[in-house]
């Protein structure tokens, strides 16, 4: 291939992809890094096969993604909890009204909050917060048993 035996462009791709790698914070080309190296392999023991090595690269670069990229993710990428996270749960107080049409406000732990709902809640109602949606509270109506 360019008149340059096929193993050396195999190596210099696996490094390039490697130290792409190791420059960024996020996961984005560990998989090419070992498909190059599997078909640095191959070129080694296959030569001339450029079709073979390069089949090789792709489906190695494949299976690392599919098999591999859960574990690497699950274990590097985490969701970094925030203070506003600790809302969830907490029971808040309806200040401007809520409908499933239109946002209102709620306070909890002395916030005012901006927050939205499937149902109607009145100014004054108590309602649970559920989730956080950008800068927005979703919060339900607290259920009372009968």
């Amino acid at each position: 291939m360019f008149g340059i035996p096929s193993v050396y462009i195999w190596l210099v791709l696996a490094i390039v992809f490697a130290v792409v790698e190791l420059s960024t914070t996020n996961i984005v080309s560990i998989w090419f890094a070992i498909g190059a190296f599997a078909a640095l392999v191959t070129a080694w023991i296959a030569p001339a096969a450029s079709w073979l090595q390069f089949a090789v690269f792709v489906a190695v670069s494949a299976a690392a993604m599919y098999f591999i990229g859960p574990v690497f993710r699950d274990r590097l990428v985490k969701k970094t909890a925030t203070n506003a996270d600790m809302l969830i749960g907490k029971t808040a107080q309806v200040t401007q009204e809520i409908s499933a049409q239109k946002a209102g406000r709620v306070t909890v732990d002395r916030q005012s909050w901006m927050a939205k709902s499937d149902c109607t809640l009145t100014v004054g109602e108590m309602c649970t917060v559920l989730k956080i949606e950008g800068a927005s509270l979703v919060v339900e109506k607290i259920k009372v048993d009968a």
